[in-house]
Formats: C-alpha cells, sequence, structure tokens
C-alpha cells in the first residue's frame, strides 16, 4: 500500500516506518486475533496520540495568541502612560521656562530702572560739576583780568620810563 508520501524529516521517516511494519504484520497474521488487536490498538493509540498532539498544538496557539494580546495592551497602556508622563513633564518644564523668562524681565526692567536711576544722577552731577567750573572759570576770568591789567599797567609805566630816560 503507497500513499505517495516521502517524509521530510527523522521523525516522519520513523512514524512511516513504524506505522508500514505495522501493516505489514497485521496483513501477514490476518487471522491471528491478537495480533489483529495488537495492530488495530497501536494504529488507534498513535491516531490518538496525533489528535491529542493536535488539540494540544490547538490549546498552545491559543494561549499564545490570547498572551501576546494580553503583552500588547500592557505595552499600548505603558506607551500611553508614557506619553501622559512625556505630556505633563512637557508642560511642566514649559511653566519652567516661562517662569524664568518672566525672572529675567522682571531683572532687566529693574536693572534698566537702575540705570536710568544712575544716569540721571550722574548727569545731575555732570550738571553740578559744569556750574562749578563755570563759576570758577568766571571768577578766574576776572582775576586774570585783573593780572592782565596790572601788567599792562606795568608795561606802560615801564615804557612810559624808558622813554622818559631815552629822551631825557
Amino acid at each position: 500500500m503507497s500513499f505517495a508520501y516521502t517524509p521530510g524529516t527523522v521523525a516522519g521517516n520513523m512514524y512511516e516506518q513504524g506505522i508500514s511494519g505495522l501493516t505489514e504484520l497485521g496483513n501477514k497474521y490476518k487471522d491471528n486475533e491478537a495480533i489483529g488487536g495488537l495492530v488495530a490498538g497501536s494504529f488507534a493509540d498513535g491516531f490518538r496520540t496525533q489528535m491529542m498532539g493536535g488539540l494540544s498544538l490547538q490549546y498552545n496557539q491559543a494561549m499564545s495568541s490570547h498572551l501576546s494580546n494580553l503583552q500588547q495592551g500592557m505595552e499600548n497602556l505603558k506607551t500611553g502612560n508614557q506619553l501622559k508622563l512625556m505630556g505633563a513633564e512637557g508642560r511642566i518644564a514649559k511653566d519652567l521656562v516661562g517662569a524664568q523668562g518672566e525672572q529675567q524681565r522682571l531683572g532687566i526692567r529693574e536693572t534698566g530702572a537702575q540705570q536710568r536711576m544712575n544716569l540721571g544722577v550722574e548727569g545731575s552731577e555732570q550738571r553740578k560739576g559744569i556750574v562749578t567750573a563755570g563759576q570758577q572759570e568766571r571768577l578766574n576770568i576776572g582775576e586774570r583780568y585783573k593780572q592782565e591789567r596790572g601788567m599792562r599797567a606795568d608795561a606802560r609805566g615801564a615804557v612810559r620810563s624808558l622813554g622818559a630816560r631815552f629822551f631825557g
């Protein structure tokens, strides 16, 4: 009996050899009830083993699929939570940067006010210095005029006395 099947694995080869051997044994002793029962029982046992293996495989695949779905749900939940945390961190960072910027603006405003006040005081001091320098310059001009006038008078007297001595 040929089913035109060539097993591709060692396990398939061994199964094929075992079932072929049982078939030959059953055909050789067709009339022996004990051998017929052994062959029939072995086939039934092999078929039952295959059936139970299929059920087990089906159960394992179903459980793996279920566990995979659970894992995917957990990953999605984890990703969602991370996104929420990242959003909250972003808002906190934005608020902190905003507060920092506000503090900087206040500092710049205060610095500007202080500089304007210092410029006002400095300008006032410069004006006082200019007024004082002008008053001093006016006093010096008056004093210089007196000195120059005195020198001119001395020079005139010296010229007159020189002329008088020259002319005689």
